[in-house]
């Protein structure tokens, strides 16, 4: 041998997927408070406690039996399809994050979950077009 060591006598083209390996890029550091991936946010805050809100409203007027009964189911329904617009617009925004980064399995599950959730807020919004409308054929019976 003419001291070539075993590294010398390898092949000068390495197999796919072998090659030298670029960095990954740094994950991104979490900032604030988190519950698991989640980050929590005022905003994030605000729709659970109205969301929470709307739907034990509902409930109440669901179970209560009186002449504001539908007015009530109105209100509920009109604030539950407020909050479901506002999570539907916030995931548009998170799909074209999503998209920027090259995180494309995430943006595709987030178009989807969106667009579940503004079906679920025009339902609740028409719900609520629905009850304000019966309320107004009641007046003056």
């Amino acid at each position: 041998m003419s001291g070539r060591t075993s590294s010398d006598r390898r092949s000068q083209a390495a197999p796919r997927g072998y090659g030298p390996v670029a960095e990954a890029p740094a994950p991104r550091r979490k900032r604030g408070p988190h519950v698991g991936p989640i980050g929590i946010s005022p905003l994030r805050v605000t729709l659970v406690v109205a969301l929470l809100g709307g739907l034990g409203f509902l409930a109440y007027s669901v179970l209560v039996r009186d002449q504001l009964q539908v007015p009530l189911m109105a209100t509920g329904f009109a604030v539950i399809g407020i909050v479901f617009a506002t999570m539907a617009v916030l995931s548009v925004l998170s799909v074209i994050r999503s998209g920027r980064e090259g995180r494309d399995g995430m943006a595709v599950m987030t178009a989807l979950f969106g667009g579940v959730i503004a079906v679920a807020a025009l339902m609740c919004l028409a719900a609520a077009v629905i009850m304000s409308l019966i309320w107004g054929g009641t007046k003056g019976a």
